[in-house]
């Protein structure tokens, strides 16, 4: 079991690769896909995992720092200058995100569709890089969101979501960190153990009526123990 779990992160990752690989001689494929869609363009000032779009249930309450922000009608006046421009199709849907700064650097995140999976990838100066973030996998059941994944080049954070069958409003999310090359470790010991490439975080959360978290209790997996190590209520 448990080296089956790291193999499907090794092929997570391999995939993603894969896709980024794709997606990276289609610039111009994707750009006039984005100007045949475009419904309107917000803007914000936050483009980590995507900012405002950032499907995570959990990041923006055990990331330090990270802030999904919010849209705005028009570009921010801050004094960094910097700003992120949304371009959304009729649906709501994120196209692309431009994380343009003071000097006018502008780095393009682009989202390709594919059946319930979307992935985002990355490019600057029109080329695709891998220097500007992490690529993000989300995989969608209905349009429930039962995964979520930030690859980067040596290592990946995973979040898999169960919702209660009788209470959709209860979630269980898993948040695994994996480094597959980590100095030391050994694929045949299990997550949570000395010695394993990934770490295991639990986490219960209660949703309201609009989807919204009113409730996460947050534990670790330490050497085989369920530690309860934080608690956000709302």
């Amino acid at each position: 079991m448990t080296e089956n779990l790291y193999i499907e992160f090794d092929e997570i990752m391999d995939a993603q690769q894969q896709i980024l690989t794709s997606a990276g001689g289609k610039y111009h494929e994707l750009l006039e896909n984005v100007k045949a869609n475009t419904s309107e363009t917000k803007y914000g000032t936050q483009s980590m995992y995507l900012g405002y779009f950032c499907p995570s249930l959990v990041m923006d309450k055990i990331v330090g720092g990270f802030k999904k922000g919010r849209l705005q009608k028009d570009i921010p006046k801050n004094k960094s200058g910097n700003f992120v421009a949304y371009d959304i199709d009729d649906k709501g849907k994120l196209l692309r995100m431009q994380d343009i700064n003071s000097h006018d650097s502008i780095v393009e995140t682009y989202i390709i569709r594919e059946k319930n999976t979307e992935f985002s990838v990355n490019f600057s100066d029109k080329k695709m890089t891998v220097y500007n973030g992490a690529s993000t996998r989300t995989v969608y059941d209905n349009g429930k969101l039962v995964r979520f994944d930030i690859v980067d080049n040596s290592c990946m954070w995973s979040e898999i979501y169960t919702y209660n069958s009788d209470n959709n409003q209860q979630v269980e999310c898993k948040r695994y960190y994996y480094v597959p090359g980590l100095k030391g470790s050994n694929k045949s010991v299990p997550v949570g153990m000395k010695g394993s490439p990934a770490q295991l975080s639990i986490m219960d959360i209660e949703l309201d009526n609009q989807g919204k978290m009113v409730k996460l209790e947050h534990s670790e997996l330490i050497e085989g123990r369920q530690v309860l190590t934080y608690t956000y209520e709302k």
